[in-house]
């Protein structure tokens, strides 16, 4: 256009016979229609009412206020990158379509496509003949779609799991970019349900769970999780958890599968942690009584490996009277070093547990015959026979030790137990210091019928300890959370044993809220004439209700203990007094290190004093139950997410697709796109899926951008379809690597009322 600065002469196309049909054509033309010379200005020549109804103008404004420039109609914003885009497209042709914003006279802007042909006069002297269509609502679609794909990409980044697309027809499965920052190696993508569980990043005693769970969403199953250990590139296996949700078609099919990888390995070891607690005694580290006896009773269950098996109890002589004399560290140590002493003589896979205060079982789950377990028992009396005491003490320390050998003795956990007791009372009778073997055929030795240990005069042996009461409440609790199917059901339940055991008058938890200036009682058990206040003690403001400063009653052990109410402030006291709360002690919920609520316990009836063995109790138990119920809403908010995400791409009404600028495949596909074009599947190109072409198609946009030119945007029409669109193709970042995304408009309905809704030639590309 600059080359015609200097071209100031009016020109008329030239008048043919029935112009004036065509111009009254033309203005009923839905769209503009208008002609302008290629000069500087681009004069305006013709105009018909489709192009001032567009703009709001008259003819005469037109020409009045802009002398007939059709470059001064162009948004400012947009000249210059429409001259450049017109000198391109002139350079390949007389073609040129295009979109830029043009201002209306109302002030408003309009986004338009201008699609026209550079023609020549008799003189040489060159104009458009152009036709004007307004796309702003095609405009606003795309950004708004655009605005959506952005949000879905900072989702996608931002989140830790790994997300998954499974093509269970085509067995290809697509992977999130985090996959390879995570386990540093490449996943496996193709022929998945024969090779995927057996890549050498899955452990191999997980591969069976991995094909388990594959094969269970092959055949129909909705939705199935597990939990494995995935290789990184440490060689380090992580624990994950992989759920899956499987896809049919209208047959019931499975035909696809989405699914997450979530890193359970902090949880999984502090679940771990908290298991190993639960199962080992606090002083000794071995297994405690509850523990020791499910483990025996699993072992006989399965059927003991070699049909021989012993099980020991072992007891110390004379330890009530080191105790009583030297004192309850020196005890504590005493057992400690018996305990590591004992666990020394036997193999790892042998079960090895403290079940009294001085007492120890041994179970040997295979043996040849008795005389090992013989042979064990004098090893064990021996080596506690040499322990160094005898400095520090004037007596000697010693073991008496009795065996009941299975199955003659016996074939479940409580028959061998009672044969191994009488047999260690026996030993005991003889002078201590000794092991007896029992004696199946003397099986009606005069014992009392309540089963009891020979152990009756140590510590420990004639009742339960509060230690022990507290270790069996430790397992219940972790076992019932760790094996439920409901949580809920599960909390309810623990919340009730441990009000019941501890004798309070109400247990509950309360959680925050998404916003954590509010908090809500979300689980609550009463004790027998306590009214219920989970009712009134929902969506609670911590500003208003607990003064704001709540959070700062909890020690530094996320702990608050208060005897008594009325020493917390006017406005906190308010709050608890009318639900007849004299005492209490709360204990708070923290991930990572914030504040996210409390588990507490309300005394109605008294001002309530709490032993250090119980507030440390309260406190394990609720840290125990704040580790399953935050993973529990983080699992919720991640579901919610995921479903609001998917919710707001399956609702586009554009198709939406990202492929590869080389290969042509297809990364990512919208559900419009699915349920339009049946081809479309990941890892299939877009010109077979859209066109049935095995190679790209010539009118292409992908080919005509580079660097410099990163967007395309052309019209196309599919025969197959039968459909005009409108293709919006750019480069965006996808996983790592640069891809295309394309958004394509259906235009359709616009094509008709320009009234060029003619079928293209067989390449699709509107010339």
């Amino acid at each position: 256009m600059g080359n015609m600065k200097n071209e100031e002469h009016k020109m008329s196309l030239p008048k043919k016979a029935g112009s004036n049909d065509l111009q009254i054509l033309s203005d009923n033309i839905p769209g503009g229609m208008f002609s302008c010379r290629y000069d500087e200005k681009l004069t305006l020549l013709q105009m018909n009412k489709g192009f001032l109804s567009m703009l709001g103008y008259t003819q005469q404004e037109v020409e009045e206020k802009f002398q007939n420039s059709f470059w001064e109609l162009i948004d400012r914003r947009d000249r210059e990158s429409t001259l450049a885009e017109v000198q391109r497209q002139m350079a390949l042709g007389p073609d040129k379509e295009l979109e830029y914003r043009m201002t209306c006279k109302d002030g408003s802007t309009i986004w338009v496509l201008d699609k026209g042909h550079l023609l020549h006069d008799d003189k040489g002297n060159r104009y458009f003949c152009c036709v004007l269509v307004d796309v702003t609502r095609s405009k606003e679609l795309e950004e708004k779609l655009r605005l959506s794909l952005e949000r879905h990409q900072i989702i996608m980044d931002q989140t830790t799991d790994i997300l998954f697309e499974w093509d269970i027809q085509a067995d290809a499965m697509v992977f999130s970019g985090n996959w390879e920052k995570k386990f540093g190696c490449s996943p496996v993508t193709q022929h998945v349900s024969r090779l995927f569980w057996q890549a050498p990043y899955i452990l191999p005693e997980d591969q069976p769970l991995i094909a388990k769970l594959l094969s269970r969403i092959q055949k129909g199953e909705h939705y199935a999780e597990e939990e494995i250990r995935i290789v990184n590139g440490k060689q380090k296996a992580v624990w994950c958890r992989i759920r899956i949700t499987g896809l049919t078609d209208k047959t019931g099919r499975a035909v696809r599968a989405v699914g997450a990888i979530l890193d359970i390995d902090a949880e999984k070891k502090k679940a771990q942690n908290l298991i190993e607690r639960a199962q080992r005694d606090m002083l000794t580290k071995l297994y405690n009584k509850g523990t020791s006896q499910e483990s025996v009773q699993a072992i006989l269950a399965n059927g003991v490996p070699g049909k021989r098996a012993a099980l020991m109890i072992l007891d110390l002589d004379n330890f009530k009277h080191m105790n009583d004399t030297m004192g309850h560290l020196f005890g504590d140590a005493l057992l400690t070093e018996v305990a590591h002493t004992i666990q020394k003589q036997f193999r790892s896979e042998d079960i090895v547990g403290r079940v009294g205060g001085d007492e120890f079982l041994v179970f040997l789950g295979h043996i040849p015959d008795a005389a090992l377990a013989e042979q064990k028992a004098v090893q064990v009396m021996k080596a506690i026979g040499e322990m160094a005491v005898q400095e520090l003490t004037e007596v000697e320390l010693s073991c008496s030790i009795g065996i009941a050998i299975f199955p003659d003795c016996g074939k479940t956990y409580n028959e061998l137990f009672q044969r191994a007791d009488q047999a260690l009372y026996r030993a005991k009778k003889l002078g201590k210091g000794r092991y007896c073997i029992a004696d199946a055929k003397q099986l009606a030795e005069a014992f009392p019928v309540q089963p009891c240990s020979a152990a009756n005069t140590r510590i420990d042996s004639d009742e339960e300890t509060e230690n022990n009461v507290e270790l069996r409440l430790f397992e219940y609790v972790f076992r019932i959370l760790y094996k439920s199917s409901n949580l809920d059901t599960a909390v309810n339940a623990i919340l009730e044993v441990v009000g019941r055991q501890f004798d309070v008058s109400r247990v509950y938890i309360f959680e925050d809220e998404e916003d954590p200036n509010y908090c809500t009682n979300t689980y609550e058990w009463c004790n027998e004439g306590v009214r219920p206040e989970i009712g009134n003690l929902q969506h609670v403001l911590y500003a208003n209700d607990l003064e704001g400063s709540y959070h700062s009653n909890f020690n530094e052990s996320g702990v608050f203990y208060c005897r008594d109410i009325d020493a917390l402030t006017p406005q906190q006291r308010e709050t608890l007094e009318p639900q007849g709360i004299k005492s209490m002690l709360q204990c708070a919920i923290y991930d990572k290190g914030q504040y996210k609520g409390f588990v507490g316990f309300d005394e109605c009836r008294v001002n309530r004093y709490w032993t250090r063995e119980q507030v440390n109790t309260l406190v394990f138990i609720a840290e125990i139950l704040s580790t399953f119920l935050l993973k529990l809403r983080a699992q919720d908010k991640a579901i919610q997410n995921a479903a609001s995400l998917e919710a707001i791409l399956d609702n586009q009404s554009s198709w939406v697709y990202v492929v590869h600028p080389e290969t042509r495949k297809m990364l990512y596909i919208n559900r419009k796109t699915r349920e339009w074009v049946p081809d479309a599947k990941l890892g299939n190109t877009c010109h077979k899926a859209f066109f049935h072409r095995e190679t790209p198609c010539e009118f292409c946009p992908i080919k005509d951008m580079d660097s410099d030119h990163p967007r395309c945007v052309r019209q196309v029409y599919n025969p197959f379809l039968q459909v005009w669109t409108s293709a919006d193709a750019c480069f965006i970042k996808w996983k790592g690597e640069q891809v295309v995304l394309l958004t394509c408009h259906d235009i359709t309905d616009l094509k008709k009322e320009a009234g060029d809704d003619r079928e293209c030639p067989e390449d699709g590309n509107e010339q």
